[in-house]
């Protein structure tokens, strides 16, 4: 008996241990967040989601039913709901100390100096900058160095499969739930909608994908010497810098799956 008592001791305390190693605090998950700019990337959620939205018009008859569309595409894919489901992975699903030592990472003074030249690269006030960079790229290509190291960033962080990832979940879900909001007698069947889907998006997606995140690259770290580029991917390379990538992506995943899952929900009374 006194055996069974320790061993239920045990899975009790383990239990316990693991649920807590299991989550993070909200304010630690925070900080990590701001120092990363990680929830940056939703800014531009509520202009995508309008220009995909003005498509799907033309597949409505009743002018009052896009509406109701609309209103349930903008409430179910706002960037304040995506945020909320990036931050609720991470408080759920990370590892406190983890996260701790990616705010460790963050406060080193190369981190600082990258994260702040993302953020600029990708602020609208530097839009027409990159274009007018990408114009002139046949004429001063860059060194095949830094286009190597940049492919070697790619591939440490994920970012093509990230940027892959949350293209096709959004797209995906606003397609079933267009279909979704139609007549019965205009629905197409789950098979059918998989199939159209496919053709959206081509084998030669991700590679088209890799290339504009490696020409944006390019453009970001224009002035950052290959020797401080490597120093940079080095941090990312290691067990913490892979740690918060793999988080990431699938955080994103979590997110758009969510949303997604509310969209359909709300769309269940729409139904004709």
């Amino acid at each position: 008996m006194m055996i069974k008592r320790i061993q239920l001791t045990i899975l009790t305390v383990l239990f316990f241990s693991l649920t807590t190693i299991a989550q993070s605090s909200k304010q630690t998950v925070q900080e990590v967040l701001v120092k990363s700019g990680s929830t940056t990337m939703f800014k531009q959620l509520d202009g995508m989601l309008e220009s995909k939205i003005a498509e799907k018009k033309t597949t409505f008859e009743n002018e009052n039913d896009f509406n109701k569309f609309s209103s349930i595409m903008r409430s179910g894919f706002s960037s304040t709901k995506a945020e909320a489901f990036f931050i609720d992975y991470f408080v759920k699903f990370t590892n406190e100390d983890s996260l701790k030592n990616i705010i460790k990472i963050y406060n080193n003074q190369l981190m600082q100096e990258m994260t702040k030249l993302e953020e600029e690269a990708n602020s609208p006030s530097k839009r027409q900058e990159m274009q007018n960079y990408f114009a002139e790229l046949n004429n001063n290509p860059p060194s095949q160095d830094k286009i190597q190291s940049l492919m070697r960033l790619n591939s440490t962080v994920g970012a093509s499969e990230m940027t892959v990832k949350l293209i096709e979940n959004m797209i995906s879900s606003m397609a079933k739930a267009a279909n979704q909001a139609q007549p019965k007698t205009k629905q197409i069947s789950q098979d059918e909608l998989e199939k159209s889907l496919k053709n959206i998006f081509p084998e030669s997606f991700k590679q088209q994908m890799t290339n504009q995140i490696i020409a944006v690259w390019l453009f970001t770290y224009k002035d950052v010497d290959n020797d401080k580029l490597n120093r940079y991917i080095q941090t990312w390379e290691t067990s913490t810098g892979k740690y918060f990538s793999k988080a990431t992506l699938n955080a994103l995943d979590y997110t758009f799956s969510k949303m997604g899952e509310d969209v359909g929900g709300s769309l269940g009374g729409f139904v004709k």
